[in-house]
């Protein structure tokens, strides 16, 4: 990716994805921090409130990696193409993870999250389906922050980049 393709982005967009993961960082930070991982009984409110806010952290993580409208006459902007200069192999799997879940589960209602592959369910027999909401691991809540905080460096690398371009 050369330079001109770097600065596509603009100032302000760089800033609106930081808050992204801004946001993310701080709901991984407040799952891991109250050991919501470790909260027993399906039907407890801090179990509520670890599904909401992991639903949470997945989308505003996802956010800079679907293309978000500019305005008028500007072009789409995304996070995609820098996602290998950024993560590692194993945070690009949990990259994938999250941001499949977020359009599968989260933001719609993907056949493909919930049912599984080879079950019948046309007809009228009994019906299983797989937990689409289950939240992220502990480990991956974990590795999502570290990688959330790697954006909000690269972000802002960018973005002093971008300032000396313009200088």
């Amino acid at each position: 990716m050369n330079e001109r393709q770097v600065t596509q982005i603009r100032r302000s967009r760089l800033n609106i994805f930081l808050f992204d993961f801004m946001q993310a960082s701080e709901f991984s930070d407040y799952i891991l921090n109250r050991n919501l991982h470790e909260v027993r009984g399906p039907h407890t409110k801090a179990k509520l409130v670890h599904l909401a806010l992991n639903t949470s952290l997945i989308i505003s993580y996802s956010r800079p990696f679907h293309k978000s409208n500019e305005g008028a006459g500007l072009p789409r902007a995304s996070l995609r193409q820098h996602v290998c200069r950024v993560l590692s192999v194993d945070e690009r799997a949990l990259h994938e993870k999250a941001i499949d879940k977020r359009d599968q589960a989260l933001a719609h209602s993907d056949a493909a999250a919930h049912e599984f592959e080879g079950l019948n369910y046309n007809g009228r027999g009994m019906l299983f389906y797989k937990s689409a909401f289950d939240p992220l691991t502990k480990d991956e809540t974990q590795m999502l922050r570290r990688m959330s905080r790697k954006w909000i460096k690269y972000l802002g690398e960018l973005k002093a980049g971008s300032k000396h371009a313009h200088q």
